[in-house]
């Protein structure tokens, strides 16, 4: 199985970095049996079969992760498109109320006073239910 380490580069504790694209030869690939008749394997994976042997030659360079994503990290804008990010009701109320302290500090960054709009805003978050 082809393993892409750019999508759990926070496991590791590195910065996430939005992840390349998966070629389509490997996701065909993925879904091979083997009984599809004969082919010459070698001439057909040689792309994939150089990679896996200079394997040791391809490391991801990030930074060190320095603690929680921002709501407005690249990463996790391209990940709320493309995933489920929360698995839990439980979850979901935990990352709601992260996204909500997180977005007012950044409303009050800076700011001896908050703005009506900004006042609005919190009592919506305290008011709405997950």
């Amino acid at each position: 199985e082809w393993h892409l380490p750019d999508r759990c580069l926070r496991q590791f504790g590195r910065e996430q970095c939005i992840p390349l694209e998966v070629p389509e030869s490997r996701r065909a690939f993925h879904h091979r049996n083997g009984r599809q008749g004969t082919h010459d394997w070698p001439t057909k994976l040689a792309t994939m079969i150089t990679i896996w042997e200079n394997r040791q030659f391809q490391e991801i360079v990030t930074p060190t992760n320095v603690g929680r994503m921002g709501y407005h990290d690249p990463y996790m804008d391209r990940y709320r498109q493309t995933s489920v990010r929360y698995v839990t009701p439980e979850g979901a109320a935990d990352g709601a109320l992260a996204d909500g302290i997180e977005r007012i500090k950044d409303l009050t960054h800076g700011k001896n006073e908050m703005g009506s709009e900004d006042v609005s805003f919190i009592k919506r978050m305290i008011n709405s239910r997950v």
